[in-house]
């Protein structure tokens, strides 16, 4: 007979291994859902038999469902139920790409992805697909929440001579960036199609966007909950620790105290799953603020070959080159991104190689490639700043007095101390050059 309370006495990952054993999932089919290892699986599985007091898988789902207590909150997954609309023939390159971006969207190790015949559960998206013509060389994408009839997002994508992968991982980057978006704007309640972990994961990373300390403030109060001990989730205690991350670099608080929590979750990470993306990129973060940048390309470097659609990695790891003198890794890694990024997610990237060929004394090819990405957003302020640099080191005063007329436009409360925090990191010899090249920004204020 078994005891009432035996579940409780799991942990939660523990408790989430049962839960996949119930879905009948095998063990190298849990290794690739929660992204461990194979061993890693079978030191939890011999810790759940003996704690529930069974011997095999069979007795342990059992006891499970015998002791699941139904007023308890069950780890909920984001399910995703892709749709086919009309028939793709299977030997068309639009069948092909619908292929890959689910393989693309499986990388996130997030989802819990069916198609619509063999679903039987509520979906959190709804993700159709149709191919809108009878030469099928292109692919139509429209997502929904829920069972919501209302378009979220939508996308045509033509199939071109580029690698039907790379569409595929462009048009994943744009649909998990825009699930996030929806689920953030959503009025979370019981009954959303979504988790709760999710939504305060999404709804947080957005919020980070604006890169204030409210932000901050709202992730710490809406993640802290979920990444306890027995409500444990990767992808929210990785948000949280960006946040943090961030937080470090802005002095938000106490920086010992940011450290000492980057270092916790960063134990938390590794002890419950080691070869997970998210507790990899956690580790790049703390090894970062601690100073171990060799250490932190390392894992980010993991990241990128795991899921090469984590932004977030490529970006970091761009940075890490630049601050240690790595131009010419920095500079291939920017045409990689530019390469398999969607453009509407390149804005870190477009900095980053303009901030390069600055810093290369490629002022003319600098100059153009800002001009061309002012164009499309002239909001852009280190990219103007990079402008600035170009026109003064060139004697062309007047375009640069031009430039200076619109970035006080598009920025009017542009500090001396806003220039300085985007030259933090860079070397003191850098440092003196860029003051030099930008020191008629502020001469009629």
């Amino acid at each position: 007979m078994f005891e009432n309370n035996k579940l409780q006495e799991l942990t939660a990952r523990q408790k989430e291994i049962l839960a996949l054993l119930q879905k009948g999932l095998t063990n190298n089919e849990i290794c690739k859902t929660l992204g461990i290892s194979a061993n890693t699986v079978k030191v939890h599985l011999a810790n759940i038999f003996k704690i529930l007091e069974v011997t095999n898988r069979t007795e342990a789902v059992s006891a499970g469902l015998l002791q699941k207590n139904e007023d308890e909150p069950s780890i909920k997954d984001v399910t995703l139920i892709f749709h086919t609309k009309g028939k793709i023939p299977e030997n068309s390159k639009a069948y092909s790409l619908y292929l890959s971006i689910i393989e693309a969207i499986h990388q996130y190790h997030i989802f819990r992805i069916t198609e619509a015949s063999e679903s039987e559960t509520e979906p959190s998206f709804q993700i159709e697909i149709s191919s809108p013509d009878d030469r099928f060389d292109s692919l139509h994408i429209s997502t929904k929440i829920g069972n919501s009839h209302e378009i979220l997002w939508t996308n045509s994508i033509k199939i071109t001579s580029e690698e039907i992968q790379i569409q595929a991982q462009k048009s994943a980057i744009l649909l998990f960036r825009n699930m996030l978006l929806a689920s953030a704007k959503l009025k979370y309640t019981s009954q959303s199609p979504i988790p709760y972990w999710w939504y305060a994961s999404a709804y947080s990373y957005t919020k980070l966007e604006n890169r204030s300390e409210d932000s901050f403030k709202i992730c710490q109060k809406m993640l802290e909950t979920i990444i306890t001990d027995d409500a444990y989730n990767e992808f929210a205690l990785y948000t949280l620790a960006t946040s943090y991350y961030i937080a470090f670099f802005e002095k938000w608080g106490n920086p010992q105290e940011i450290l000492d929590k980057l270092g916790k979750f960063a134990q938390k990470a590794m002890y419950n799953a080691p070869y997970s993306i998210y507790s990899q990129m956690i580790m790049a973060l703390y090894n970062i603020t601690i100073g171990n940048k060799s250490e932190a390309i390392a894992y980010l470097r993991q990241v990128i070959e795991a899921n090469p659609q984590i932004v977030i990695a490529r970006t970091i790891l761009t940075q890490i080159y630049m601050l240690t003198g790595q131009d010419k890794l920095a500079m291939e890694l920017v045409d990689d991104c530019m390469k398999n990024i969607p453009e509407s997610a390149l804005q870190p990237t477009f900095q980053a190689k303009t901030f390069i060929l600055l810093l290369q004394g490629k002022f003319e090819e600098c100059k153009n490639f800002a001009n061309q990405i002012l164009l499309f957003n002239p909001k852009a302020m280190a990219v103007r700043l990079c402008a600035i640099a170009c026109c003064n080191i060139r004697g062309e005063l007047a375009e640069s007095e031009e430039h200076i007329k619109k970035l006080f436009e598009y920025t009017p409360n542009l500090t001396q101390n806003d220039v300085e925090q985007l030259m933090k990191g860079v070397s003191e010899e850098k440092k003196a050059f860029l003051r030099k090249c930008l020191q008629n920004i502020f001469a009629a204020k």
